[in-house]
């Protein structure tokens, strides 16, 4: 049996990603207050690096001498991850776009504190320890309590939970009946229905009629269905209408005002302004602190009687925090340009405010700034640009196209959205437009859209339907009189 050996050679492209490289890539992503977050952890990580008090420039002359003997370019550049080439000059110089506005401001950063609020489980447990019998109940209760989420409610299996600890029948099931009673009323129940009925028997215990709408009529009355209530109980529909306000006053999810969730903070990691004609964009990063390199060490890189290993450590960190200066840097370049190019494309919506995006892709921005689209994308991830209409992410200013009826220009969704909402601010709240309507008339304005396109951004808009639109104004139109 022979062997037979097939020697060649095969040249192959390998893409090789550099520390600094993958450096880039990760402060690109990242928001302002996140980044102030890495500069923080690494000044206290690189003993190299020092925060500049008294300079605004990263390097002392020193540095810059030492940066060179390494061979490298501190100067910032544009990141643009997918080409690799991180030295290469774009030329993209935005017209118009002379001026990095500060007007003297120093933002100051502030702590943001939150006061420690009492959770839901804090506030029912504190009633527990003073209902409960023995030290067996009030693990019963514990443990029940400690099962709801956020809106109050109990997980689907809770009888697991409850085959766990009911060793005597009916003790589980009468504990969380106790709970539901607790404050705030209606926890410790499956949904929205259950929870209702319950404060509706605890707050009206003699309102007969509002206990059979809520136990037997709560689908109809979900749809608004007041004709079929009133008829199947023989009651004027006015009373439903009555019941139904009753029951708006009720609070479907009663856990939620003692939710636990924090508040989300955002700092604009840059504002947009119109000024005579001209984007003037703000940078809010003058509060980052300044970094430099130390200048004892590139002193101790100088003296020849220092020790192999310690030179290697020193040079490292050093290597390390130059990297970490000149992306910093490259990375303000890169959201200045990708954000201008952004604003330029959507200056109707700053001079005219929402409802006014025009079509945009990634793609578009990336070859306009002559980037790779996935750098784009990352520009975009964590960013929040103050603008005159309030604050709003990158990743808004990217809508979808539509097909334009007889004309030559494009609609965004976002513009049809916009027709959508005064189409149907200004129908007959007695006889509301059906969606067909709703695309007849956008179709007039110049804006083709499919019926079910209709539907689509009426839920995004949390517009009912034309049927439920009618009853609503129907009911509205009663309470006035």
């Amino acid at each position: 049996m022979g062997i037979s050996l097939q020697v060649g050679l095969k040249q192959t492209q390998k893409l090789a990603m550099t520390q600094s490289l993958r450096q880039a890539i990760e402060l690109l992503q990242l928001s302002t207050l996140d980044l102030y977050e890495r500069i923080t952890a690494e000044l206290v990580e690189n003993p190299v690096l020092e925060e500049d008090l008294s300079s605004t420039s990263p390097f002392d002359t020193e540095d810059m001498e030492l940066a060179d003997q390494l061979g490298n370019n501190l100067n910032g550049e544009d990141i643009d991850a997918d080409r690799y080439d991180s030295k290469e000059e774009s030329g993209y110089e935005p017209e118009g776009y002379s001026r990095d506005v500060s007007d003297g401001k120093n933002l100051d950063l502030l702590e943001k504190v939150v006061a420690d609020q009492e959770t839901l489980a804090d506030h029912l447990i504190w009633q527990a320890r003073m209902t409960a019998k023995d030290e067996h109940e009030f693990e019963i209760y514990e443990s029940i309590i400690t099962a709801l989420d956020e809106n109050g409610f109990l997980p689907r299996d809770a009888e697991i939970l409850k085959e766990k600890r009911d060793k005597n029948p009916g003790l589980f099931d009468g504990i969380k009946e106790t709970i539901t009673l607790f404050d705030p009323v209606g926890c410790a129940v499956t949904g929205i229905r259950e929870s209702l009925t319950v404060q509706a028997r605890h707050f009206y215990p003699e309102d007969e009629v509002l206990h059979k709408i809520l136990g037997d009529h709560f689908v109809d009355l979900e749809k608004l269905n007041y004709e079929k209530i009133a008829r199947d109980l023989s009651i004027p529909i006015p009373v439903v209408s009555e019941k139904s306000r009753v029951i708006q006053g009720l609070d479907p999810f009663p856990g939620r005002q003692y939710s636990s969730r924090k508040t989300r903070y955002l700092m604009p990691d840059m504002e947009v302004k119109i000024v005579d004609g001209e984007i003037v964009i703000t940078m809010n990063d003058e509060w980052l602190p300044e970094i430099r390199i130390n200048a004892y060490y590139t002193n101790m890189l100088r003296k020849k009687s220092i020790d192999k290993n310690l030179r290697k450590y020193i040079q490292e960190k050093v290597q390390s925090a130059r990297y970490l200066i000149k992306n910093i840097s490259s990375r303000r370049n890169t959201i200045r340009k990708v954000v201008y190019a952004i604003m330029d494309r959507q200056m109707q919506f700053l001079v005219k405010g929402p409802g006014n995006l025009n079509p945009l892709t990634h793609l578009e921005i990336a070859q306009e700034v002559g980037m790779h689209e996935s750098t784009v994308s990352r520009v975009t991830t964590n960013k929040y640009v103050q603008t005159g209409w309030g604050v709003f992410e990158l990743k808004d200013f990217f809508v979808s196209r539509l097909k334009s009826g007889g004309t030559d220009d494009d609609r965004s969704s976002d513009q049809a959205m916009s027709l959508i909402k005064d189409i149907i601010a200004y129908e007959n709240p007695e006889s509301p437009f059906s969606d067909e309507e709703i695309a007849e008339r956008l179709e007039k304005a110049g804006v083709s859209a499919a019926r079910r396109t209709i539907a689509k951004y009426r839920g995004i808009l949390n517009i009912p339907s034309s049927n439920r639109r009618k009853k609503i104004n129907l009911i509205k139109s009663e309470e006035i009189l």
